[in-house]
């Protein structure tokens, strides 16, 4: 008879598996840029400001997507961030000049209301990983899911090369669309924000769960330091 492998492994793997597949997307337009271009009879200028667009929005989600995922939780934050993401994804690739692709690319990192979007799913899954890993775990496997992501940057310039020569560069985004849909079926199937309530989680396997008190949402929290977090990231004095 076979065994079943620990849930918490099961639930690294698809945290892998996120990592690695968000940086397929992010790359991908980096390594779709010139004929993007060409196709699009875009300027440099125009190909920096799509850059641009993603950046910026990405950057103000990161903080926003921390909060959005202890207060709503990393299941519905993670969701909710990949449904976006794979509209984003895909309506690059149907992206016929600088507007819509401009708009694509926003929508990829933007926040809409309390922040989704690409720019909240590291904080999500940090979130995540807290739930289900010990402290003495959590920097191993915070190191293994961004090992995925730098896996992901060095996959997509040959894997969009392969799409090109096939297809075109717009596959290369259908198809990461695609692979996001499927994450994110199975993510919403298997995952729980709570170990404890997850269907196949043993005893021996709980045991070795953080404790219990810190695992789910609190309703009960302290107020987030804006003004000392806002202090670190300003000017520092000598």
């Amino acid at each position: 008879m076979l065994h079943r492998p620990k849930v918490s492994r099961a639930i690294l793997a698809i945290m892998c598996a996120m990592s690695f597949i968000m940086y397929l997307d992010r790359v991908n337009l980096s390594a779709a840029a010139g004929l993007i271009r060409d196709d699009l009879h875009l300027s440099n200028t125009h190909v920096g400001l799509v850059f641009a667009a993603f950046a910026y929005t990405y950057t103000i989600c990161q903080v926003i997507g921390g909060w959005v995922s202890d207060r709503f939780g990393a299941k519905l934050t993670l969701v909710t961030c990949a449904s976006i993401w794979i509209v984003a994804t895909v309506a690059t690739g149907l992206a016929g000049g600088i507007v819509s692709l401009f708009c694509a690319r926003m929508l990829l990192g933007i926040g809409i209301g309390i922040g989704i979007g690409e720019g909240a799913a590291l904080p999500a899954q940090a979130r995540a990983l807290t739930n289900w890993f010990p402290s003495s775990k959590r920097g191993f496997v915070q190191g293994l899911t961004h090992s995925f992501s730098r896996l992901g940057n060095a996959i997509t310039p040959p894997f969009v090369a392969l799409l090109v020569a096939y297809s075109s560069w717009r596959a290369s985004f259908f198809v990461v669309g695609a692979l996001t849909f499927v994450w994110v079926v199975v993510y919403a199937w298997y995952f729980t924000d709570n170990p404890r309530k997850h269907r196949h989680m043993t005893p021996q396997e709980e045991a070795q769960l953080p404790p219990a008190g810190k695992v789910v949402v609190e309703k009960t929290r302290e107020p987030t330091p804006w003004r000392r977090l806002l202090k670190r990231i300003g000017p520092r004095s000598r």
